[in-house]
């Protein structure tokens, strides 16, 4: 099409100095004056003239004959205008390109210093969790040494005791064998009496005997009974000797026992208080193990905290900045898009502009999807799209329609419009919606209506259907209608004559009028709306 316009005016300038050049001749030759002025200037006057006619001519021929040069000429000024607007907005997604490189290079280094954070505070917490858990065994095995000690004790203690009870009772018999033996000694000295009195009484009857010379029977017979007697004693004696012996024996070996005993009751003693001694160091380095371990809880508890404070810190980041690179590869897609398609409406006629129509049809399930894109890109095609595919969904796109159709889960009318600006030569970025093919309004229904004054003039009673009309129009699109499925954006003359001559025969000061839909209106009909009376 350029090369064709350009190739016109190329033709268009000779012929237009081909013909001002005649025309100026010819002029020139008659030697005609025009307002006063001498006939060279004259033919130099009409030939710009002439030439100028022609051009005008030309061109209004041209434009008669091709009309879409017009329409290409006036969507250029509306592109060079969007062009301004996407340049515009491309220097500020530039600078917001900038910021957030910028934003997101601090928030690299931050998390860095905050991954360094919390390396050390995570050495830091492994360190004095390794500390507690050493801690821990300590408190631990000096528990189990202060049960074992404490066991120990318990049982040196009742051993004491049972010791000092029998050195209570050893000692009674201690007593009891002194008191026994000062007894048997007490007897031995008056037995020892008696024996040397009668020692003495036989040494005087010896002399006695020795003296007189001979005795008499009687005598003899008391000497023998002294005798017998004195044998007795003797007897005793020794017995009580043997005895005596006997009780210093047993007394020696008690008195040896005694020195045993308070000797190992010595050692007990000693030992119970060592065994206390180490108990009360034991029990200050307990409670020394209980403070410190108290303390590295709560560093660990801060170094956790710490921890986890980074880390939020940390995944707000991460958040952050994944956001800020997909707003700008968002804005990166859509300034590609915008200039694709601005070089594109610049080499090759505009088929669909922005949220343009390209296809509506009902849905019954989420397996006639593919019959539906099928069919969009037939729809395509037949309107001047020649990429192959003509039509192209995304992804999401695809997956967040195919959900919709299965929530929805019933027969579905399905709108598809033009993402961006659409040329001849590349395929249409499709943007679907979908709402239930339910009867939105039933045939002769009211969708808006407004009670009027009969006593205004006929212009301000049209101006009110036409407002009428224009809120009904907005309540359809609010339900899912398209506006390009509305076919009459005001009421026809024949309609509002209708109106005004049922008004007028109804007489009164006011009335309710409403805008009703000539068949049931669905989200993919066609919409043909009339104006009536209410009441």
């Amino acid at each position: 099409m350029l090369l064709a316009f350009l190739a016109f005016v190329v033709v268009l300038a000779g012929v237009v100095a081909y013909a001002a050049d005649n025309i100026g001749r010819r002029v020139g030759r008659k030697h005609l004056r025009l307002f006063g002025l001498r006939p060279k200037t004259t033919a130099l006057l009409v030939a710009v003239a002439a030439g100028m006619g022609i051009s005008l001519l030309s061109l209004l021929a041209f434009f008669v004959l091709n009309r879409q040069a017009i329409r290409n000429i006036e969507q250029a000024d509306q592109l060079r205008v969007e062009l301004r607007g996407l340049k515009r907005d491309v220097i500020k997604v530039q600078a917001g390109l900038k910021t957030a490189q910028k934003e997101r290079d601090e928030a690299n280094s931050k998390a860095r210093l905050a991954g360094a954070s919390a390396s050390l505070a995570q050495a830091q917490y492994d360190t004095a969790n390794s500390e507690l858990q050493d801690a821990r065994a300590t408190t631990k095995r000096l528990e189990t040494q202060a049960q074992a000690l404490r066991e120990r004790v318990q049982a040196l203690t009742t051993l004491r005791s049972s010791l000092e009870a029998q050195a209570k009772r050893n000692q009674a018999a201690l007593t009891a064998s002194h008191e026994q033996l000062a007894r048997a000694q007490a007897q031995v000295h008056e037995l020892d009496g008696r024996l040397g009195t009668v020692q003495q009484q036989i040494a005087v009857l010896d002399q006695r005997n020795l003296e007189a010379g001979q005795a008499t029977a009687a005598a003899e017979a008391r000497a023998q009974q002294a005798q017998q007697q004195a044998a007795q004693l003797q007897q005793q004696v020794g017995t009580l000797q043997a005895s005596s012996r006997q009780l210093s024996a047993q007394r020696d070996q008690l008195t040896t026992q005694r020195d045993q005993l308070k000797a190992q009751r010595d050692q007990l003693a000693a030992q119970r208080n060592q065994l206390q001694a180490e108990r009360t160091r034991l029990a200050a380095e307990r409670d020394r193990i209980r403070k410190d371990v108290a303390g590295l809880q709560q560093v660990v508890a801060g170094l956790k905290a710490q921890s986890q404070a980074l880390q939020a810190d940390n995944a707000t980041l991460r958040r952050n900045l994944s956001s800020s690179q997909a707003d700008v590869t968002r804005l990166e897609d859509e300034y590609t898009r915008a200039t694709s398609e601005l070089s594109a409406t610049r080499n090759a006629e505009l088929i669909f502009p922005k949220n343009a129509i390209v296809y509506g049809a009902v849905v019954p399930t989420v397996r006639n999807l593919d019959t539906f894109l099928q069919q969009a890109d037939a729809a395509a095609q037949s309107k001047g799209i020649r990429s192959s595919p003509a039509v192209r969904l995304s992804v999401p796109a695809r997956q967040a329609l195919e959900t919709t159709l299965r929530t929805l889960n019933a027969s579905t009318y399905v709108l598809c419009r033009s993402q961006g600006n659409a040329a001849a030569t590349s395929a249409v970025d499709l943007s679907c919606a979908a709402q239930p093919n339910t009867v939105l309004y039933p045939h002769g229904s009211v969708i808006r209506q407004v009670r009027v004054s009969l006593q205004i003039s006929n212009e301000a009673l049209r101006s009110q259907l036409q407002d009428l009309m224009s809120a009904a129009i907005l309540d359809l699109t609010r339900r899912g209608v398209p506006l390009e499925y509305v076919l009459n954006n005001s009421l026809d003359t024949s309609d509002l004559l209708s109106v005004l001559n049922r008004l007028a025969a109804r007489g009164g000061s006011s009335a309710v009028i409403g805008v009703m839909p000539k068949a049931d209106v669905r989200p993919g009909s066609r919409v043909d709306l009339y104006a009536d009376l209410v009441q």
